[in-house]
Formats: C-alpha cells, sequence, structure tokens
C-alpha cells in the first residue's frame, strides 16, 4: 500500500459531534473510517477484563466482537463479518481471536500511514527531529488524556443508572449472550421500577437473571399454546367425529 499523502487534518473530537453520533446504518467507508477512529493511537498498550480474561491491544488495534460492531454501525452480523473478510482480503487490516473471548482482535495494516507527522519541505533535518519529538510527546500527553476519557467513557453506567454497577462492558456481555438491546432496556425499566429504593450488588447479574427467566417464560408460554390447540383440536373430534 503506497504512503498516504495530502492529508486533510481532522481533530478527533470531531467523531464526537451529533452529526457524526446520529443514529444510522453505516456505509462501508463510515464503517472503515469508523475502525481507524477506534483503533488505539497510543503507543502503550491497552488493557481490558472481558469476562474472566485480560485482554491486551496495542497501536494500531482494536478489540470488539462482530455483534457490537453490528449495533454500532446499524448492520447484521453477518454483514459485518463479509466487510471484515473485504478488508483482510484487501490486506486492509488483520483479525484474530481475543484469548478466552468470543471477541475479534483487530488490527489496522499500515496504521501508521493514517496517523504521521510530516516533515515541512525545507526544514532542517535536526530541527525536523526536534519538532517531530516535540509533536509525538504533544501527541503522546493528548493521546493519555483521551485514553483516560475514553477508559473512563467505558467505566459509565448505562442509561444513567446512577447507584447501579451496570458498565458498558457488561452491556456487551449482554449483548453477547444473544439478548436485544430492546429486551435489554426492558428489562432494566423493569428492574429499576420493581427495585422499591433497593440497591442491587450487581445490575448485571440482576438483568441477566430476569432476561433468562423472561426467556423461560416465553418457552413455556409457547408450550402451553401448542397444548391448548392440541386439546382443542381432540375435543373438536370427539364432538364431530
Amino acid at each position: 500500500m503506497k504512503p498516504l499523502s495530502n492529508f486533510i487534518p481532522i481533530n478527533r473530537n470531531l467523531f464526537k459531534h451529533e452529526l457524526w453520533a446520529e443514529k444510522r446504518a453505516y456505509s462501508r467507508f463510515e464503517a472503515w473510517l469508523d475502525l481507524i477512529t477506534t483503533a488505539r493511537f497510543d503507543t502503550t498498550e491497552g488493557r481490558m477484563m472481558i469476562g474472566s480474561t485480560i485482554v491486551r491491544w496495542n497501536r494500531g488495534e482494536l478489540v470488539a466482537s462482530l455483534r457490537y460492531l453490528g449495533e454500532r454501525w446499524g448492520w447484521g452480523k453477518t454483514k459485518v463479518d463479509n466487510f471484515l473478510k473485504l478488508l483482510k482480503a484487501e490486506e486492509m487490516i488483520k483479525t484474530e481471536t481475543a484469548a478466552g473471548t468470543a471477541n475479534t482482535l483487530i488490527t489496522i495494516c499500515n496504521y501508521d500511514t493514517y496517523n504521521t507527522v510530516k516533515q515541512t519541505e525545507g526544514q532542517p533535518q535536526g530541527q525536523a527531529e526536534d519538532s517531530t519529538r516535540t509533536t509525538e510527546g504533544q501527541h503522546e500527553d493528548k493521546t493519555n488524556k483521551e485514553n483516560k476519557e475514553q477508559i473512563n467513557k467505558q467505566r459509565e453506567i448505562y442509561r444513567g443508572f446512577a447507584h447501579l454497577t451496570l458498565f458498558t462492558d457488561e452491556y456487551l456481555k449482554l449483548i453477547d449472550m444473544g439478548h436485544t438491546q430492546k429486551q435489554i432496556d426492558k428489562i432494566l425499566d423493569e428492574v429499576e421500577n420493581y427495585k422499591n429504593n433497593k440497591k442491587y450488588t450487581s445490575l448485571f447479574l440482576t438483568a441477566k437473571k430476569w432476561l433468562e427467566k423472561e426467556e423461560q417464560l416465553a418457552a413455556v408460554a409457547n408450550t402451553g399454546g401448542r397444548i391448548l390447540k392440541i386439546a382443542n383440536a381432540f375435543q373438536d373430534a370427539l364432538q364431530y367425529g
């Protein structure tokens, strides 16, 4: 891949703007751009506990499940999978499964070509190196701040439950278990309305238990409906047979 040139400087805060955050189905270009901007910019290692496993990733890498990317981009899981395969075929990314999880570790190929400091023409080499070091130091300070903000964002309580302990990664666990966002939000509202000022040790475990119970009740209801239909058909057969 040829090094990129003719950059248009874009502040990363642009991706926090309401127009970018608008709920929509992403185009493939938007999804690709989202991967680049979401990948770790810092040169230090990123770490996150997912389930009982500590997942690590480095500059130019990100960790995400297909289900999470689908929710983020407004796509189905199959479309996300096909898109990642396309990027791999074009040697734009590499993927592997993060050990001990169902998440995918995505590496942006040639990541530095999208995040380079260009030397000004005619600038002395020594001055350019000093300037680059200074710029890199400023970038590193800024990146460290952004990473701290990102970590704090990951620790934010979901949907404003300030007194509860459902964090972003726990919400993604519920998504990965096969529950839809609509089902999760419904259960969270029911838990909130039912609690009567009672504080739960873990909203994640409570929501998980309630979701499983709701699925069991739905299964029983479906079974009961089939049995009732069979019973009615049997009575009709006795009456008119």
